[in-house]
């Protein structure tokens, strides 16, 4: 008998020991997430021959964790923000750093094959223990689930009367919202930054008006969709921050033609039966100028210690000087010194001072010192994993102005107008950031590395054409020395004052015509 089940034992044994990766072999991680995000496949490596730890890459732990990066390379040091909690992480040490407090490794950090190496204990009992999230690891099968994400759409409930229908949805926070209502008997609200188990959200049963209810979840937001009977003759949506809750109101009568959808915000909002929104007429008067980062964000930081935020804020100056010398227009800039602002008190400020155009300059960085160019962002859904990690480095400057005092008040709630505002604009923007790059291809000796999307928080709230700029690469050595040259300076001025000649002058030609652009205008190409 023994001799019978010797064969499958060794079978089983072989196959076990195959999933493990020798020294220096790649091996591919399954990734789970029950976040929305798809399943993905992540490279490991064993890299000591008499050492069980598996390391991965820097960027693919900052994406599972969705996670700001810093890479330092004169200080070799990566410095990974997950949640609330700054890791340093030094190369060929044992030591993290968690917000000062020193946290010893088995296997130190390594520098391999052109990247950061980080042991996979660092994900699962280290920063796990940072995070909401539970990190399930199974080595013989080399797959690691990212659970217990916390919702923060919690439940959803029914009240009716003769002529009215409400479905009271309960939130853990306060949360912007905005419903959708083009398709004709069909109600779609999209939560953003909502978590919800869409299980408890599919509803098969008659509520009054409303017919049926199903969910989804994606990566960033959560969408209900309500099936409501036609005759429901209006359709409001009211949310609240004490206590948090959205609730959809169902009025009955004969459904009229359904318009263009409307934010919801803390007043009630009447998504039907509403009048088409004047055309907004732009002159391009006035333009608003952000120098990213500021105060104790420092953005990144060039390979001799020179801060993007100095260098955005005199890149801002000198092309504030140029435009109002050259074009005498207005210029509005969102900080005039080293101070912390959240991204959507900058819209706030654009906004407000009704300005025409919007561009945010910035610096880049990354982990190749040859790596350089300028580049245009304009906000879409971002095509690459390059502009997803760009998209994420700036965006995570928020959470470090989320403990400004500025913010406290839930002012970013309240102005936050997200990406349906700025896509009324979105090929303005577009062309806007394409002239930018022809200009300053013109005028600059490095790399142009073309106009780009992706999704910039600073560039969602804008409530007309919006930029966001990467003028060049402060960890590459040349293209540092350049970004702090003011003749460089005053070339990429130069090429964005002519961008504003252009599009300006091509808009003014426009007015007669189509009637200029916004939300329901075209911008004549």
């Amino acid at each position: 008998m023994r001799r019978y089940l010797l064969g499958p034992i060794i079978i089983l044994l072989f196959f076990a020991i195959a999933a493990q990766p020798a020294a220096g072999d790649e091996r591919l991680v399954t990734v789970l997430y029950d976040d929305g995000r798809s399943p993905e496949e992540v490279p490991v490596w064993k890299l000591e021959e008499d050492s069980e730890a598996l390391y991965l890459r820097a960027n693919d732990v900052a994406r599972i964790f969705k996670a700001t990066q810093f890479w330092n390379a004169t200080s070799r040091k990566v410095v990974l923000g997950i949640e609330k909690t700054r890791f340093t992480l030094s190369v060929d040490t044992r030591v993290v750093v968690a917000d000062g407090e020193p946290i010893m490794l088995r296997a130190p950090i390594r520098y391999e094959r052109g990247f950061v190496m980080i042991p996979m204990e660092f994900i699962l009992e280290v920063a796990s223990h940072y995070t909401p999230r539970v990190m399930v690891w199974d080595r013989a099968s080399l797959t690691l689930k990212v659970e217990g994400v916390g919702y923060n759409v919690e439940s959803l409930d029914f009240a009716a009367t003769a002529n009215r229908s409400t479905a009271t949805i309960k939130l853990k926070e306060p949360l912007l919202c905005v419903a959708d209502t083009g398709t004709p008997g069909l109600v779609r609200l999209k939560i953003y930054k909502g978590r919800l188990d869409t299980r408890r959200f599919s509803v098969r049963e008659t509520h009054g008006l409303f017919n049926g209810v199903r969910a989804e979840q994606t990566e960033r937001d959560a969408y209900i969709y309500f099936d409501i009977k036609k005759i429901s003759s209006r359709v409001r949506v009211e949310r609240s921050d004490q206590p948090p809750e959205i609730q959809v109101v169902l009025e009955r009568g004969t459904l009229p033609e359904i318009p263009e959808p409307e934010f919801a915000d803390k007043k009630p909002v009447e998504i039907l039966g509403e009048a088409p929104a004047e055309k907004k007429q732009l002159k391009i008067e006035t333009i608003a100028i952000d120098p990213g980062h500021g105060g104790k964000d420092y953005g990144k930081a060039g390979i001799t210690g020179i801060l993007e935020k100095d260098v955005n804020l005199a890149l801002a100056e000198k092309l504030k000087e140029r435009i109002e010398n050259q074009l005498g227009l207005e210029v509005v800039l969102t900080r005039d010194d080293d101070m912390l602002l959240s991204l959507t008190k900058r819209t706030e400020i654009a906004n407000e001072a009704g300005a025409d155009l919007f561009i945010s300059l910035h610096c880049n960085s990354w982990f190749s010192r040859s790596t350089g160019g300028f580049e245009a962002y304009f906000l879409s859904p971002a095509r690459t994993e390059w502009d997803r990690e760009v998209a994420r480095v700036e965006n995570a400057a928020d959470n470090i102005a989320r403990g400004a005092r500025e913010s406290t008040n839930n002012s970013d709630i309240d102005f936050i107008l997200w990406d349906l505002v700025q896509n009324e604009y979105i090929h303005e923007s577009s062309y806007f950031a394409e002239l930018i790059q022809k200009e300053m291809s013109e005028r600059l000796e490095i790399r142009n590395r073309g106009v780009k999307q992706a999704n910039f928080t600073i560039l969602q709230g804008a409530r007309m054409p919006a930029v966001l700029i990467e003028t060049g690469f402060l960890s590459n050595p040349v293209e540092e020395k350049l970004l702090v040259d003011k003749d460089f300076q005053r070339r990429i001025a130069d090429g964005i004052v002519n961008a504003i000649r252009q599009f300006r002058e091509r808009y003014q030609a426009s007015i007669g015509g189509a009637g200029g652009y916004g939300r329901h205008g075209s911008f004549a190409r």
